[in-house]
């Protein structure tokens, strides 16, 4: 898992399995030092996600506000399947070819924005060494 503050937009990246125990203390710290400044969730997996432990602890956090928008960009139907079941408020999924949609729902409309958080999913990718994003749709 890797992860940056863009413009607002707290950028998430995911290889194909989720992330340690560990990595995800690392994480939660990460967002609660951010809370306040973050208006939206960009995320970017292989299939990779939090388990459901890991998404309880995330829940539990007193400091992050729940109507923040957030897109899933995924190519796994497990991802696609486990974010519809839920129905995470203001969360939607999407796949590769629609990185404008899910722009659009996070309320990122700027041209020069969209390219520096794409690049950001892309560089983040490559440290976790893992294919970048297809910029089709």
């Amino acid at each position: 898992m890797a992860y940056a503050v863009i413009a607002q937009t707290s950028v998430n990246v995911y290889a194909a399995e989720s992330p340690s125990d560990d990595e995800w203390d690392t994480y939660l710290e990460y967002r609660s030092t951010h809370a306040q400044s973050i208006k939206n969730v960009l995320v970017y997996t292989l299939g990779g996600s939090a388990t459901q432990l890991q998404r309880i602890r995330l829940n539990r956090l007193p400091s992050w506000p729940v109507d923040v928008p957030g897109a899933v960009v995924t190519s796994s139907s497990y991802v696609r399947a486990m974010y519809r079941a839920n129905r995470y408020a203001n969360w939607r999924v999407f796949s590769e070819a629609e990185w404008t949609g899910a722009f659009h729902h996070i309320g990122i409309r700027n041209d020069e924005t969209r390219l520096a958080l794409f690049a950001r999913v892309a560089t983040l990718a490559k440290e976790l060494g893992i294919p970048s994003p297809s910029e089709a749709g």
